[in-house]
């Protein structure tokens, strides 16, 4: 069993900078599409659907958990990322957002991939 100390020496600076990034950037985005859920319900906006906004912010939330488990170095967080990941692409086409939405997101997941790569074996 390792200590806190001893695992985040093996997590290395850079993947502890990169794991900051996805778990803020996706609590930003939970908050935002959970912000416009609400806005959208309080105002009945029959125009545009209100479920993939409360959709992406669920998702996001579960992201961030999901950079909590590469955190501890578990296996299952990368998993539950890239599942999130997946899922928000398809939101995105369902919304019909830019092609910079999507781009923005494979940037993401491949900063965060290319990042885990060389610990995959450290992961429990």
């Amino acid at each position: 069993m390792m200590h806190g100390d001893q695992r985040r020496r093996r997590r290395g600076v850079w993947l502890s900078i990169v794991l900051m990034y996805v778990a803020l950037s996706n609590a930003w985005w939970a908050y935002r599409s959970i912000t416009t859920y609400w806005d959208l319900v309080s105002h009945h906006d029959p125009r545009t659907p209100h479920w993939p906004f409360l959709a992406m912010g669920i998702l996001s939330v579960l992201a961030v958990g999901g950079a909590v488990g590469l955190w501890m170095m578990r296996r299952w967080g990368f998993y539950l990322y890239v599942a999130c990941w997946a899922a928000v692409v398809v939101v995105t086409m369902v919304l019909r957002l830019p092609l910079q939405a999507y781009l923005l997101s494979v940037v993401s997941v491949l900063l965060l991939g290319f990042s885990i790569w060389p610990r995959r074996d450290e992961l429990l």
